[in-house]
């Protein structure tokens, strides 16, 4: 039509193109926290020694004292520093501990409302295999260890709390033996809370004590024969069949909490 000018339609925009998820400034002591947490796990930093002075760090990072201090709470509060206030202050580098790490298992087993018998039964679980593990790769020089260690244990029957941390080191030890550093770690979780238990349980003459105490040394040392005859299945059923046992003497402890055995 003359005279009439015919626009043509916008063209549609095309749609913005997602943005990288941006670095929130609340992420940044975290961040930061997590480098230096890094460089400690791989040794770059050693126990005990002190990071550097917090200008060199902010320098380092190019970050501000606020964000800064705010990292060096988050690695405080994760036990990975300890920081000294004054002149003197500073940050002393510390790395996990496990005694810590066990604890705090044990605050939760006890929020949880966990049983002595659920922490019976957990080992149950995890220790006949593990246990039994050993026998495919024993050494004599392990067995030697092992007995001597024994030997140990038996000076302390008829006291509950050091014949149970004898016994429970020993097992540990089997364990590590054979590589399986995640098992023996969860054993040594669960140990804080049978030795505290074993410390604080009651109602027994010092003579039912010492019974149960030998008996179970003899369930050790054949254990251990088990593993020295290489007998894999022997060993792990025979180690079911004690566990099994022990629990059955729990009886009416069983239903203790772990709250309350830790009290």
């Amino acid at each position: 039509m003359a005279g009439k000018v015919l626009h043509k339609p916008a063209a549609a925009r095309p749609a913005p193109a997602s943005p990288a998820t941006p670095i929130r400034a609340h992420r940044i002591p975290e961040q930061l926290a997590a480098s230096i947490r890094k460089r400690i796990l791989r040794g770059e930093i050693g126990e005990g020694d002190a990071l550097p002075a917090e200008a060199e760090l902010m320098a380092q990072y190019a970050i501000s004292r606020p964000t800064l201090r705010e990292a060096l709470r988050i690695l405080e509060a994760e036990r990975f520093i300890v920081v000294r206030r004054g002149g003197l202050g500073g940050a002393l580098v510390q790395r996990p501990n496990l005694d810590l790490a066990a604890r705090q298992f044990g605050f939760v087993l006890q929020d949880q409302g966990v049983t002595m018998a659920d922490v019976h039964r957990a080992r149950a679980l995890i220790e006949p295999p593990a246990l039994a593990a050993l026998a495919d790769t024993v050494t004599p020089t392990q067995l030697a260890e092992l007995e001597a260690l024994l030997g140990e244990a038996q000076a302390f029957i008829g006291a509950p709390a050091a014949y149970s941390h004898a016994i429970e080191t020993i097992r540990e030890r089997i364990v590590g033996m054979t590589g399986a550093v995640t098992v023996a770690l969860l054993m040594r979780m669960l140990r804080e809370v049978v030795e505290r238990h074993t410390a604080a349980a009651g109602g027994l003459s010092a003579d039912r004590w010492a019974k149960l105490q030998r008996l179970s040394l003899r369930a050790h040392h054949k254990l251990v024969a088990l593993i020295a005859a290489r007998d894999r299945a022997g060993a792990e059923t025979f180690w079911r069949g004690h566990l099994e046992e022990v629990e059955q003497h729990l009886g009416r402890v069983a239903a203790t909490r772990v709250i309350d055995a830790m009290d």
